[in-house]
């Protein structure tokens, strides 16, 4: 599926994989990575109430479905808000399917919250957090602004939610183990950086995902160039091609309104990428999963393979910036785990679902039946894992990209077998694939953008 995102430097959006090898593998897995926070009730127990959870996204990422496979599964009543062409509205298990509508995103999130009133939004990505945000600023509708803070955080912490640079100054405030940083809202902040600090460094881009916001400057005399090419508006030719040839309509808005993203500087850290998936409700971690890239879409990118491990600073690190900001929902936080010394070094918080918190791996580590026993005002029910495996290949990435791959043999390959109409659709080519007219525009794009280089 394709990975959108603000930034985009004009070429076509395919990475080529990253695999990595860590050094501390082989450690223990501890099973029990966090605690219930609340007593466990038999798996009889009836909840005290069925919640109501409203998916929300603007993108077409499959872990939302997985996560409504697994809120639902949970006890919780599970609408969705996405564009017409989103995988998850294949699931038959949805009470509501909304459209979340490109030409007026922000009203028509915002009807479905007054229309369904459900007990919690969760967004799945980056726009659609941004989109809360801007509603809880307009909207005359208290019970809004009351869900959405209730969903996500107490809005004087919006600003550092969507702010990498801000979310790691906080983070440092807590005494966590974070990079070198710098916002960067000039050309002159990127020379005095470059000053400072030697390459390799990283520069990002705010409002981005999927790695597309992220750019590894290895030489920097290179770094104006890419600092230039990551701050330009939003292109019209970009909308048009992403409108056309992947469904994706939300970039004309960007072009229309000439967004540029907020960018900042990160030291590079030597080693592999990690990642923890929590669950959380006013300030506390209700639940986590902590992984280990072992294979990434591009070396930026997100996990296609993820190994399972225990790390206890990613999970203390997670506990620290969750109470700080008071965080609730699914959050993710990405690291860098230093080759030399084993240190893990949050390097981005991602205020939305993640790929490992829909994954379901016993008492303390099934992120959905946390959340869902916490609104349901009922004691976390203790189900079983769906795999006793330590590495999990995420559907259909690898399937798709690498159908030879060992891992598709030897992990857990997370297809959503209970789904059948899911599968047939995350098996599909993807949209710029399947129809003739569209391979040749895309071949039409490709030369184009070849004669721009």
């Amino acid at each position: 599926m394709s990975r959108y995102s603000l930034v985009n430097d004009g070429g076509d959006m395919r990475a080529a994989p990253a695999e990595f090898t860590s050094g501390f593998a082989k450690r223990a897995l501890v099973p029990e990575a966090v605690r219930p926070v609340v007593d466990r009730a038999s798996s009889d127990d009836k909840p005290t109430r069925e919640p109501h959870i409203l998916l929300a996204t603007t993108g077409q990422l499959p872990s939302t479905a997985r996560l409504a496979m697994e809120l639902h599964e949970a006890g919780a009543r599970v609408s969705l808000i996405a564009p017409n062409n989103h995988p998850a509205k294949a699931l038959s298990l949805l009470s509501d399917r909304l459209v979340y509508y490109a030409s007026a995103p922000r009203s028509s999130l915002q009807r479905a919250m007054l229309r369904l009133r459900p007990d919690m939004v969760i967004p799945c990505d980056e726009r659609t957090v941004r989109d809360l945000h801007a509603i809880w600023r307009d909207t005359q509708h208290q019970h809004v602004k009351r869900l959405i803070e209730k969903s996500t955080a107490p809005a004087e912490n919006f600003p550092t939610i969507t702010s990498r640079a801000a979310l790691l100054a906080i983070a440092q405030q807590q005494g966590v183990r974070v990079p070198t940083s710098m916002p960067l809202h000039t050309i002159g902040d990127l020379d005095r950086w470059t000053a400072g600090h030697a390459a390799p460094f990283v520069l990002k881009a705010d409002g981005s995902w999927a790695g597309f916001g992220v750019r590894i400057i290895s030489d920097a005399a290179a770094a104006k160039d890419a600092y230039l090419r990551m701050t330009r508006r939003s292109s019209g030719r970009l909308a048009v091609r992403e409108s056309l040839l992947e469904g994706n309509h939300f970039g004309i808005r960007s072009w229309l309104r000439r967004e540029r993203p907020a960018m900042s500087a990160q030291s590079y850290v030597d080693g592999w990428p990690a990642n923890i998936g929590v669950a959380c409700w006013q300030g506390q971690v209700l639940a986590a999963v902590c992984a280990e890239s072992v294979a990434t879409a591009s070396a930026t990118g997100p996990s296609t393979v993820a190994r399972i491990i225990h790390n206890a600073e990613m999970i203390d690190t997670a506990k620290r910036v969750v109470q700080a900001l008071g965080l609730s929902g699914m959050i993710g936080f990405d690291f860098m785990i230093e080759a030399a010394t084993g240190a893990a070094y949050l390097i981005e918080m991602n205020p939305r679902n993640t790929p490992v918190c829909a994954l379901r791996l016993g008492a303390g580590r099934d992120l959905a039946e946390a959340l869902v026993a916490r609104l349901a005002a009922r004691p976390v029910r203790e189900r079983p894992p769906r795999t006793e495996r330590d590495v999990v290949v995420f559907f259909p990435d690898t399937w798709r990209e690498d159908p030879a791959n060992h891992f598709l043999h030897s992990g857990y390959h997370d297809v959503p077998w209970e789904q059948p109409d899911l599968v047939r659709v995350l098996m599909q080519p993807e949209r710029r694939e399947r129809y003739w007219v569209l391979r040749r525009l895309r071949q039409v794009w490709l030369r184009m953008n070849d004669g721009r280089k």
